[in-house]
C-alpha cells in the first residue's frame, strides 16, 4: 500500500517576482491576499533601519474528512530558486480514515492527497501551476504476518541487529516495536535523502491511534466539522476486521526519495510517474523489493528461537490491566513489560541491561519481579536457544493476502467527496 506521499508545486509564473536571471521570489501580495503567516530574521543596520530575511511559513495542517494533510510555502529561497508549495498526507487515511491496508494504486492515492488539499485551500489552489507537480517523496509499505505480536516482538528484536552495506541500521532508539534504516537518530544525525527502511509492529501503533484520537476528541470543544472527522477516524480503525489485520503484523516500509527514483532513470513528475504505473501495475510493488533487497538478503542462513510466551503475558495482564476513564480495560502497561521480558530473552541479560535506562530497568524488573520472574531468571537468560526458526521463514511477505477477503478500493476522492455533497467543487 502507498502509505505517505509528499509533493512539490511551483507557483505559476505570474506570481513570481524575478532576482535575477536564474532566482525568483513569491510575490508577497500573494502572501497578503492569503493571509499567510510567516516567521523571519529581523537584522538593524548602523542606522537603526530594519531588514527582514529568512521568511519561512511552517508547515499548516488541513483536516479533510477522515485525516489531515499539511503544506508549506516556500518563497524560493531554497535550491529550488522559484517559489512553490509542499504538499504532504497519508492517501490511506484520506480515502478510508486508516492505513492498517490499503491500495498500492499510484494514480488513486496520489491524487487524493492533493484532491484534499484543493478541496480545503481553493483559493491557494488556484495560484498553483499542476503540471510542475514534482514527487519529494512516497513511504510503500507491505505486510508480513507472524502468529502473533509476542513473536513479533521478538522478530523485530533480531531485526536491530541486521545491516548490509549502505543499508545500515542508524537508529539509537530503543524502542521495542520499531526498527529503522538510513534514518538517523538524535539532533546531529544525517539521514539517507535516497532512502529510510523501517520494520514496525502495527497494531501497538494502532491502539496509540485510538488512544490520541479519543484524547483529541475529548479536548474538542464544539467544533462539529473536527468532531465528525474523528468519530470517522475512530469509527474506520475500531472496526474489527482492521483490528484483526493488525494483530501479529510487521510493516516493512520504504521511503523512497526522488534522488533514489532519478538514480533509477524514474522521472519524478507526478504526472509522468502516475503514467508510468499505469503502463506497470506491479511498479509499487518492484520499487519496494528493489529497496529492501539488500536487507532481506542478509535474512538468508539468520535464525531465531520462536516461543510462545502466554503464560507470561496472561500473568502480566492479570495484574497489571488498568481501567481508562470511561470504564475500559487497558493492558498497555502490560504488554510494555512483556515486549521488556522477551528483549531480554533474545537479546540476553547483559546485553539488554546496557540498551536500557537504569531507572525503567529498575522499574521494570521490579514489576516482573512482582509476578514471580525473579532477576536470578532473569540472569539466566543469556540469548542462545537451542531451537531456533530461519528468519527468512518467519518474514513471508504473502503479496496476495495484504487485503482482506471482499475488500473494495475506495473511489477517487473527488467521487466521494460527490456522494457525500453534491455542490462541493474542487479547484481546477
Amino acid at each position: 500500500m502507498i502509505d505517505f506521499g509528499a509533493f512539490s508545486v511551483f507557483f505559476k509564473d505570474e506570481f513570481a517576482i524575478k532576482l535575477t536571471d536564474d532566482e525568483f521570489k513569491l510575490d508577497p501580495e500573494v502572501l497578503k491576499r492569503l493571509g499567510v503567516r510567516l516567521t523571519g530574521q529581523i537584522d538593524f543596520d548602523e542606522d537603526g533601519n530594519t531588514q527582514v530575511s529568512r521568511l519561512v511559513h511552517h508547515y499548516e495542517s488541513i483536516p479533510s474528512s477522515f485525516a489531515s494533510i499539511a503544506f508549506c510555502i516556500v518563497d524560493g529561497s531554497d535550491f529550488h530558486k522559484f517559489p512553490y508549495i509542499r504538499i504532504c498526507g497519508c492517501p490511506a487515511k484520506v480515502l478510508q480514515g486508516h492505513n492498517v491496508f490499503g491500495s498500492d494504486n499510484a494514480d488513486l492515492c496520489f491524487f487524493a492527497v492533493l484532491e484534499a488539499f484543493m478541496l480545503a485551500m481553493p483559493e491557494l489552489a488556484g495560484y498553483l501551476d499542476w503540471p510542475t507537480t514534482s514527487i519529494d517523496y512516497f513511504d510503500v509499505t507491505y505486510t508480513a504476518r507472524v502468529m502473533n505480536d509476542n513473536n513479533a516482538v521478538q522478530v523485530i528484536n533480531m531485526l536491530k541487529n541486521v545491516k548490509s552495506g549502505q543499508t545500515k541500521n542508524r537508529s539509537t532508539d530503543d524502542h521495542l516495536t520499531t526498527v529503522t534504516w538510513g534514518k538517523a537518530s538524535g539532533r546531529n544525525g544525517k539521514s539517507s535523502r535516497r532512502k529510510q527502511l523501517k520494520a514496525y509492529m502495527k497494531f501497538p501503533e494502532l491502539q496509540n491511534q485510538i488512544r490520541e484520537l479519543t484524547k483529541r476528541l475529548r479536548q474538542n470543544k464544539g467544533d462539529a466539522i473536527i468532531t465528525e472527522g474523528l468519530n470517522r477516524q475512530l469509527s474506520a480503525i475500531q472496526h474489527p476486521v482492521v483490528q484483526q489485520m493488525a494483530m501479529g503484523a510487521i510493516r516493512f516500509e520504504s521511503r523512497l526519495f526522488g534522488r533514489w527514483l532519478k538514480d533509477r532513470g524514474i522521472n519524478t513528475n507526478l504526472f509522468s510517474f502516475i503514467n508510468l504505473a499505469i503502463g506497470n501495475p506491479n511498479l509499487m510493488t518492484d520499487l519496494w523489493r528493489d529497496s529492501w533487497k539488500d536487507v532481506f538478503a542478509t535474512f538468508e542462513g539468520a535464525s531465531m528461537k520462536l516461543t510462545d510466551h502466554n503464560t507470561v503475558l496472561e500473568a502480566l495482564k492479570a495484574n497489571y490491566m488498568t481501567v481508562t476513564p470511561k470504564g475500559n480495560p487497558s493492558f498497555s502497561k502490560a504488554e510494555s513489560l512483556f515486549a521488556f521480558y522477551c528483549q531480554i530473552e533474545s537479546l540476553g541479560y547483559d546485553k539488554a541491561y546496557r540498551l536500557n535506562n537504569r531507572m525503567k530497568w529498575s522499574r521494570y524488573t521490579r514489576d516482573l519481579s512482582a509476578i514471580g520472574i525473579s532477576k536470578a531468571q532473569l540472569q539466566n537468560m543469556t540469548g542462545q536457544h537451542n531451537n531456533v526458526v530461519p528468519l527468512i521463514r518467519l518474514i513471508n511477505i504473502d503479496f496476495s493476502a495484504q487485503l482482506p477477503a471482499n475488500w473494495v478500493e475506495p473511489l477517487p476522492l473527488r467521487e466521494q467527496i460527490k456522494q457525500r455533497n453534491p455542490l462541493l467543487k474542487l479547484a481546477s
